[in-house]
């Protein structure tokens, strides 16, 4: 499968993985009064969403790594549960700017899974979009608790 092929289950269930947090990201906006538990359900969902990736890459690791370079890869599948984890002890505006930019640096891996054969051919097509979308959200959620 190319990777302008991406399989609309993969299309549609990415998409709706976004819903949560612009949902939470408009309540934090929209009311006041539920800032603080928006707030709180965007920056936690932010941060499962990351572990979620480290935790593709994990499965995609043990599947396909070679076993020379197996706990290589294993320990960047790691990264993005700890960072995850850091951004949420945080305060929250510091918090959702840590997930802005840790989202903006899991393509990198992405890309390296792929040139290592360890991915769907479409994988990057989908990745893309969805972390830098994700990347958007929680830097404007940072964004509104500092303004």
């Amino acid at each position: 499968m190319s990777e302008s092929n991406v399989p609309r289950p993969a299309i549609w269930l990415g998409l709706t993985g976004i819903l949560p947090s612009l949902a939470a990201i408009v309540a934090m906006v929209a009311w006041p009064a539920a800032q603080d538990v928006a707030t709180s359900a965007a920056l936690t969902y932010g941060a499962m969403v990351a572990s979620f990736v480290g935790g593709t890459w994990w499965g995609l690791a043990a599947l396909k790594a070679p076993p020379e370079a197996l706990s290589r890869y294993l320990q960047l599948a790691i990264m993005p549960t700890l960072v995850a984890w850091l951004a949420v002890l945080a305060q929250p505006a510091a918090g959702f700017a840590i997930l802005a930019v840790l989202f903006i640096v899991l393509p990198p891996t992405d890309r390296r899974l792929q040139a290592a054969g360890m991915t769907p051919g479409w994988w990057l097509a989908q990745r893309r979009p969805l972390s830098f979308s994700m990347a958007a959200l929680q830097a404007a959620a940072s964004l509104i608790l500092l303004f």
